[in-house]
């Protein structure tokens, strides 16, 4: 398996703890309108071609018994011949490694309706992507969703309230606008763990495995996603003091997808707060600043847990995190800018581990596994460093590692042969061919391990093959994610 260079990601961290941090305040931005503002109209359109060069179909994978499985088209749920999910193009994961898409066509309109008192925020997006795709689904569901319908009111000192679907307080990668992104790619971390899909079963099995107590659900694909965001109500505000913006921010969310009211009776609670320094330059998204700041997001979910479909039960899902991001001119620099960025990420309960790979959970691509009790845990790191060259060239590195599942309730459903360790290393030049069109190159270096050993307490021959075949599947699955290449044209409007 291929590591992230060494060099390069000791550089990152240097820099990170260097003077500066930059971040919009999103939540303002989005939440809130100038009051010379009637109505305006926005959008992007967003063209991505990638390439997973040095990705492999499955080889070599067996059942528990050591029989091997067979190629793609030689019976019902057989692996070999597949790429894994990360290697193919979404959304729509058909079995090509490399291919064009639509990634986003967002259509917004924004204004006042009382100016100062009542604004509004709407988005659509006709691409394809987690709003259009239901998750695993090769079909396209919605020809556009609504990806944000939402107004504020500002009525009461120190707390506007901002009413429908927005985007969730939580880390910057998902809040920041689609013209800010800088890499083409989520990291592992927010892709997996932060931005949520929703399946009526949580089952990690599709059958009755031995040893495992129940037979699980079987979810074929999920019913919607989040795409960061919730149907909900938001306390927020901004105070300044001297050079220092302070926001804080207060949701009650349904839980689940963008398409779908609430799943149970319960409601997320997320809170956010941040802090930052007003540094000389720059405006609006791209204001020069110091932030620091934290998150959490709690709910509950409710799933199907037997095959029958007559049993569910209720499943924490925490996130938590806290960062610093920055931009400026820094070490001593006059002309030129520098973007640098630090996210710590955790994720408790409802841990979405990949779809199936094994062959104890045929076929491959179809089922999901999740890890949904409270003591099952994610952590995420991000560091990242951007360099403005001038007004049309763009420098970017990004170190990003997601420790998937690094504690498991550890009983027989997971164990810590669960374990994934994933590492991304991406570099990236953007060229700004005019203020509002960009056309931005990514390589991103990937590597994932399943560093634990299925092991056995049994001395029965018949148990300890399939431990040793169970642990040769998860080291094959992990072997074949290659590296990816991304080419993205984004025009903004």
């Amino acid at each position: 398996m291929k590591k992230v260079p060494n060099i390069i990601t000791g550089g990152i961290a240097a820099l990170l703890f260097s003077q500066g941090s930059f971040a919009a305040n999103w939540i303002a931005i989005q939440g809130t309108e100038p009051e010379k503002v009637s109505h305006r109209l926005f959008g992007a359109v967003s063209l991505q071609y990638s390439n997973y060069v040095g990705c492999n179909p499955l080889s070599g994978m067996a059942r528990p018994n050591g029989t091997p499985t067979g190629d793609l088209n030689s019976g019902p749920g057989l692996n070999n011949g597949y790429y894994v999910n990360n290697c193919r193009v979404g959304p729509e994961l058909h079995h090509d490694n490399k291919g064009f898409n639509l990634d986003a066509f967002v259509v917004g309109l924004r204004g006042n309706i009382i100016p100062g008192k009542i604004n509004y925020f709407l988005t659509t997006n006709f691409g394809m992507n987690g709003a259009t795709y239901e998750p695993l689904n090769t079909n396209r569901k919605h020809l556009v969703s609504l990806t944000d319908a939402s107004v504020t009111l500002n009525y009461i000192p120190g707390a506007r309230l901002r009413l429908g679907l927005f985007k969730k307080p939580g880390p910057e990668e998902l809040l920041e606008s689609i013209r800010t992104k800088d890499f083409i790619y989520l990291t592992d971390f927010v892709r997996r763990d932060q931005v949520e899909r929703f399946v009526n079963g949580s089952a990690k099995g599709t059958n009755p495995i031995a040893g495992q107590g129940y037979a699980g659900s079987i979810s074929t694909q999920g019913y919607d996603s989040d795409v960061g965001r919730d149907w909900g109500i938001q306390a927020f505000d901004s105070f300044n003091t001297g050079k220092w913006t302070h926001t804080y921010a207060a949701m009650i969310g349904n839980g689940n997808g963008i398409h779908h009211s609430d799943n149970n009776n319960e409601k997320d609670l997320n809170l956010y707060f941040s802090s930052e320094y007003d540094l000389p330059g720059g405006k609006g998204a791209m204001k020069n600043g110091v932030k620091f700041y934290a998150y959490h997001q709690s709910g509950v979910r409710n799933y199907i847990v037997d095959a029958q479909g007559t049993k569910s039960e209720d499943f924490d899902r925490i996130r938590y995190g806290f960062g610093v991001q920055a931009l400026g001119r820094f070490f001593g620099e006059t002309g030129h800018k520098h973007r640098l960025g630090m996210d710590l990420m955790f994720a408790e309960g409802m841990i979405l581990q990949s779809a199936t790979s094994s062959c104890t959970d045929c076929p491959y691509g179809g089922q999901f596994q999740i890890a949904s009790e409270r003591d099952n845990k994610a952590k995420g790191l991000t560091l990242e460093y951007g360099y403005y060259l001038n007004k049309n060239w763009q420098f970017d590195v990004r170190y990003s590692r997601n420790n998937l599942l690094y504690e498991t309730i550890n009983n027989s459903y997971w164990s810590d042969s669960d374990e994934r360790i994933i590492t991304e290393l991406a570099l990236g030049t953007t060229y700004h061919i005019a203020p509002k069109t960009s056309l931005t190159l990514n390589y991103v270096f990937r590597d994932s391990e399943a560093p634990n050993a299925v092991t056995t307490t049994s001395a029965n021959p018949a148990a300890i093959n399939n431990a040793l075949v169970k642990t040769n599947n998860a080291e094959n699955s992990t072997s074949t994610i290659g590296d990816v290449i991304g080419l993205r044209l984004r025009h903004i409007f």
